[in-house]
């Protein structure tokens, strides 16, 4: 089965505040698992107070960067990269939880596909993780939920 990882808007216009860790546990993950997957797309979510700059805080030499407008990432250009590579399960990972994460979650299973969330490399800006990952488990099941991409993120 083929697999994608999906990390959406790990940037530095969103974090500032218990996001922060975020981005360290991520670009581990990154480094680490990348070679894990099929398919790596890193998402920036642009908005007026960052047109035309780059603020995405992760990178990979295999990843694409698709930028989105809207809350879900799953956008014209991501159903054509999961389709090209004939993506089957999809790992949801990056901020915002109550929001992108799940309306990324949703759009995915509309479209077909299998979705896993890595709890470990969710962040949200309103600390709303738990209640967020408690519908995706409801929705997805707990078994769907992986535990993975913790770890120390200071020295």
């Amino acid at each position: 089965m083929k697999r994608a990882l999906i990390v959406t808007d790990i940037q530095d216009d969103f974090l500032g505040n218990t996001q922060d860790y975020i981005v360290q546990l991520a670009q581990k993950y990154l480094s680490e698992r990348g070679k894990d997957y099929d398919l790596i797309i890193l998402t920036r979510w642009v908005h007026a107070d960052i047109e035309g700059r780059d603020t995405l805080l992760l990178s990979h030499p295999d990843a694409r960067v698709v930028d989105k407008r809207t809350y879900s990432a799953y956008n014209d250009e991501v159903k054509q990269l999961l389709t090209e590579k004939d993506i089957e399960e999809v790992h949801l990972a990056g901020v915002d939880a109550e929001m992108t994460i799940l309306a990324t979650m949703y759009s995915l299973l509309d479209g077909g596909y299998e979705v896993k969330l890595l709890e470990r490399l969710i962040a949200s800006y309103h600390c709303r993780n738990w209640e967020a990952l408690t519908v995706a488990r409801h929705v997805i099941g707990d078994e769907n939920v992986l535990f993975v991409g913790g770890g120390r993120v200071w020295v």
